[in-house]
């Protein structure tokens, strides 16, 4: 027998959490254990909250705006900040900023 779940109060801010954190929508989905359904009004929720500025206000308005991203990807891709190692299994996030594909194998 295959159970549902319905979504806890908690889904919508986990799931705006992790789709700011930069989450693709459908690993969101996966790690709230979410069905398809679900995450698409979680989607919407989220989406609309934004337009509002309701949502992450140190976010640009755009930043999740498809026609945006596809543009940008479409001209290479985003900067991103560089990482450096810290012993043996810790990441930093640091400066320089490094230009789309840099030092990424084709």
């Amino acid at each position: 027998m295959t159970q549902t779940r319905t979504p806890q109060p908690g889904d919508v801010h986990d799931y705006v959490a992790l789709r700011q954190s930069g989450t693709h929508p459908e690993r969101a989905r996966l790690e709230l254990n979410l069905r398809p359904g679900q995450a698409r009004r979680l989607e919407r929720v989220m989406r609309a909250r934004a337009l509002r500025g309701e949502g992450d206000r140190q976010l640009p308005k755009f930043a999740h705006h498809d026609r945006h991203v596809r543009a940008v990807m479409a001209q290479g891709g985003f900067w991103s900040l560089s990482e450096r190692r810290i012993g043996r299994d810790r990441v930093a996030v640091c400066l320089p900023l490094l230009p789309p594909h840099a030092g990424r194998r084709p």
